[in-house]
């Protein structure tokens, strides 16, 4: 997988967590900043959902903006210019909330044959989980245009997906990537259990089917576990 093709300020930090399952990063556990909250999340983390299975040396915790993946993801935006300035982070401006930014979080990334898949959980405040969750893009980020400091471009597309509801309240999107390589997609949840943000991540080139199905079967799962492990 190229980081290139998910590079669009939209999805790169999802590429970042799952660039590490590709073999591109790997990120020991001692090396970020831990708290005992942290280390909680990422306990509760799907070990293994259907045949997707953790990764634990391409995880990581601890406060969420002091994450290498977060930190890489902001470099990689910041040389990355859009036709339409107003997408820059359109489906993941909950991540600069300063509540985010400043709480206990876990990344986890997970080998799947189909594709790739991440799953990222954040401690809030029940208030805070909503806003994060309330927080959309423009409707005229439904398309636009990524260019990169290589001169080369990629075309976006960002839709709904119809998907039940997952925890107390979630919402499901899609996003098209489209260069000379080929058409690449991430699907994704985003949801709320109780004061946890949660974020399920699936991408590749596979069938929309199996990743949609991959995408309820996982978050559930994930929420599962989330009862069993943190009450």
């Amino acid at each position: 997988m190229r980081l290139r093709q998910f590079t669009g300020t939209t999805v790169a930090f999802s590429a970042v967590v799952l660039l590490a399952a590709c073999g591109g990063q790997e990120q020991e556990q001692g090396d970020v900043p831990g708290t005992e909250a942290s280390a909680a999340l990422h306990e509760a983390q799907p070990m293994s959902v259907r045949d997707a299975t953790l990764i634990s040396e391409s995880s990581e915790s601890g406060t969420y903006s002091e994450l290498v993946t977060v930190q890489y993801s902001e470099e990689v935006r910041a040389s990355t210019e859009l036709d339409k300035p107003e997408c820059l982070d359109a489906a993941n401006r909950w991540a600069d909330l300063d509540a985010v930014r400043d709480a206990p979080a876990s990344v986890a990334a997970y080998e799947w044959e189909q594709g790739s898949v991440s799953h990222i959980l954040v401690e809030l405040d029940e208030e805070s989980a909503t806003e994060a969750l309330e927080t959309r893009p423009p409707e005229s980020c439904s398309e636009y245009t990524a260019t990169y400091e290589d001169g080369s471009s990629s075309d976006y597309g960002v839709s709904d997906l119809e998907l039940p509801q997952f925890g107390d309240e979630s919402r499901s999107f899609a996003i098209q990537v489209t260069d000379d390589g080929g058409e690449n997609n991430m699907y994704t949840v985003m949801y709320r259990n109780g004061a946890l943000l949660g974020t399920t991540s699936i991408m590749g080139p596979g069938d929309p089917e199996e990743y949609e199905q991959m995408l309820v079967d996982f978050t559930e799962a994930a929420v599962d576990r989330q009862g069993q492990m943190l009450g």
